[in-house]
């Protein structure tokens, strides 16, 4: 597969998710992603997951016997979900612009799926949104990006633990073209 082909697998709002139900553990199986996924129904995980696991994304780590079918435990593939900064760098402008507006419309739809929970407290929940300007060199920008990975890796590999919620941070840094340097 080429790295082009699995981005556009891996840039779908369900598979998406379905990546995401991965953080901070090994493997999970697909009834532990339907549990986690519960408003996706059954045969169009099952279809997302077939999908990961062609293009590499996902491997099957066992297949356990449950009532008359195979149970498959899957893990994620790390190599083939992290895209070299010089993979990133060749890709053209419009699959770029075609990228962003499915993760911004994968955005949506989580915040979407908040909101129609019935039990929305943007306070007690800690929601967040915000975009906030700052002036960086590009080696201060570098600095920066490096610290903020630092920071969100050391949260990201956390396991389930007491008390601990499964929070979504999603990040976009843009230039703003119009500005000069200071």
């Amino acid at each position: 597969m080429t790295r082009k082909t699995v981005l556009d697998v891996l840039l779908h709002p369900t598979r998406m998710r379905i990546v995401r139900a991965f953080a901070g553990t090994g493997e999970r199986t697909a009834r532990d992603l339907a549990n986690m996924l519960d408003d996706v129904p059954q045969a169009t995980l099952y279809r997302h997951l077939s999908r990961l696991t062609q293009v590499g994304v996902l491997t099957v780590t066992a297949e356990t016997p449950v009532r008359g079918a195979l149970e498959r435990s899957y893990r994620i593939n790390p190599k083939a979900v992290a895209v070299p900064a010089e993979e990133i760098g060749a890709i053209d402008p419009e699959a770029h612009q075609k990228y962003f507006s499915v993760f911004v419309a994968s955005l949506l739809e989580d915040f979407g799926r908040y909101i129609r929970s019935g039990d929305v407290d943007v306070q007690r929940d800690d929601v967040h949104y915000l975009q906030v300007p700052i002036l960086a060199s590009a080696e201060e920008f570098t600095r920066f990006m490096e610290a903020l990975m630092a920071l969100i890796n050391k949260f990201a590999k956390r396991g389930p633990g007491e008390h601990r919620i499964r929070r979504t941070v999603s990040i976009v840094t843009l230039p703003e073209k119009h500005a000069k340097p200071d």
